[in-house]
């Protein structure tokens, strides 16, 4: 009965997915900006009502001419039009008053939010200046970052994961749930992949032929193509057949009933859940563990694999690092210490390598 109930489901899911493919490639010929992900889209730049809306879009097009998407500026802008309705302005004149009403503090309001808003307003008021009208240029300020902790699994605890996760039961609420999260937590850990760019997939970036995943966009916006091991593979194949045999190529890869993705906070409150179950401790916003604490330990793993076998880090540190999306070495460079820490024998295949650069000279040690 059960299964049958399931099959219900999915013959029901599959009909309504195929309708709303037909309305999504109507709304894409009329939408003039559009995202992948269901019927999400972008705002469409020229919303703007308050007395600086022709210069906010303006400023705004600019922004995306440059190659920016810019729907977290413009979002931030769009509350600072409904804002700035209550002054009365002339000459798209950006008052200090204006700005320092702007930068105030708001209720539970944390420091990231509130500095990205007021960082936004100075680049739009840098904008007004050099169209030659009056903006006032908020002064920098000091904020306190909560600096989060990255957190190591070990290998018994990613065990304990996994296994936790393969006992995920179905729910009619979401019927894909207890098969899509498993192969997601895997593509994390077995690729060191972001949460944001897996839910970002579609159908027809995962080439489940030469078991290679195509990687559009990402952070700086960087594109890549991440191989996988023949296990990761095998289910990502498995999935595929089973949910997408009749989906077009831009249809999300990991999607919920109704045909739209994921959002990271869907995410993150069930891995929270999972971690419990695993009996995992979570230790808090700032210890973790996090979803992307994943990715920190996909990368340590394979810098303490490397240095079992007697790999030279040096030599595969930028192989790595253009693996798992880094900008450059530098940002690599961070989870040799992160490694250490963890694994304390990293040091010493280290020292074998590099310990010849600043030798030993013998000598007496003073001290003060």
């Amino acid at each position: 009965v059960r299964r049958q109930r399931q099959m219900c489901i999915r013959d029901r899911t599959c009909r309504y997915l195929k309708h709303r493919s037909l309305l999504e490639n109507q709304y894409k010929a009329t939408c003039p900006v559009w995202i992948g992900g269901g019927l999400m889209k972008k705002r469409t730049v020229g919303s703007f009502d308050g007395p600086f809306a022709p210069m906010l879009d303006l400023f705004v097009k600019q922004k995306q001419a440059l190659g920016y998407d810019y729907v977290g500026g413009y979002n931030a802008l769009h509350v600072f039009d409904t804002f700035s309705k209550r002054y009365e302005v002339k000459n798209y004149e950006l008052s200090k008053e204006i700005v320092l009403a702007w930068a105030q503090k708001r209720l539970n309001e944390n420091d990231t939010t509130r500095s990205a808003r007021i960082m936004y307003l100075q680049h739009f008021a840098i904008f007004l200046n050099s169209q030659g009208y009056s903006g006032y240029i908020a002064p920098p300020q000091k904020y306190h970052f909560s600096q989060h902790t990255a957190y190591v699994f070990t290998k018994a605890e990613i065990k304990k994961l996994f296994i936790s996760l393969d006992q995920m039961e179905y729910t009619p609420n979401s019927p894909y749930r207890h098969l899509s999260f498993p192969l997601l937590y895997r593509m994390l850990y077995g690729c060191g992949f972001r949460i944001s760019e897996l839910l970002n997939l579609t159908v027809g970036d995962v080439d489940i032929e030469r078991w290679i995943i195509h990687i559009h966009d990402s952070k700086n916006g960087n594109e890549r193509l991440v191989p996988m091991a023949a296990t990761l593979a095998a289910r990502c194949r498995t999935y595929t057949e089973s949910f997408h045999s009749d989906h077009e190529e831009d249809f999300p890869f990991f999607f919920k009933k109704d045909g739209t993705g994921y959002c990271v906070s869907n995410i993150e409150r069930h891995f929270r859940e999972q971690l419990w179950l695993a009996g995992i401790p979570y230790l808090g916003k700032e210890l973790g563990p996090r979803v992307h604490d994943l990715r920190h330990t996909f990368i340590c793993h394979r810098l303490n694999q490397w240095a079992k076998e007697g790999v030279d880090l040096t030599a595969m540190l930028p192989i790595l690092s253009k693996y798992v999306g880094h900008t450059g070495i530098a940002s690599t460079q961070y989870y040799l210490k992160l490694t250490a820490e963890a694994f304390p024998d990293v040091l010493e295949q280290m020292d074998e390598l590099t310990g010849h650069v600043f030798p030993e000279v013998g000598g007496v040690v003073y001290e003060e």
